[in-house]
């Protein structure tokens, strides 16, 4: 995600990949004003950084949508390739870790869940 920063005609002054009192439009990188701006002042390592940040965001949004699919049995976690059921189990493990709440992790196996 971009968010812009606007001046008091309402034009798009700088974009930045985080929100903030300054940033705060939504935009989308396919705006031809944006990807100007975005060209002008994106190095490498600010374009990998940018990168970095929404392929996390990305990946956060995948985990919900499979949570969300799972919670209304439209399909089965075990569906999922075994690579990816180990793979969102232990970012699952480690943000329940994080949050303070790894008890998350057994309330949400259901039987017909299970991995065995």
């Amino acid at each position: 995600m971009l968010y812009a920063k606007v001046n008091e005609q309402g034009d798009i002054v700088d974009v930045a990949p985080y929100q903030d009192h300054d940033y705060t439009v939504l935009v989308s990188p396919n705006d031809p004003h944006v990807a100007e701006i975005l060209a002008q002042t994106l190095d490498h390592d600010s374009s990998q950084e940018l990168l970095t940040s929404s392929d996390q965001e990305m990946m956060r949004v995948l985990e919900d949508l499979i949570d969300l699919l799972t919670e209304k049995h439209l399909i089965h976690f075990t569906e999922l390739p075994m690579a990816a059921q180990k793979k969102l189990l232990s970012r699952k493990f480690v943000r329940g870790i994080h949050n303070g709440n790894n008890e998350i992790l057994i309330g949400d196996i259901r039987a017909d869940d299970a991995l065995i």
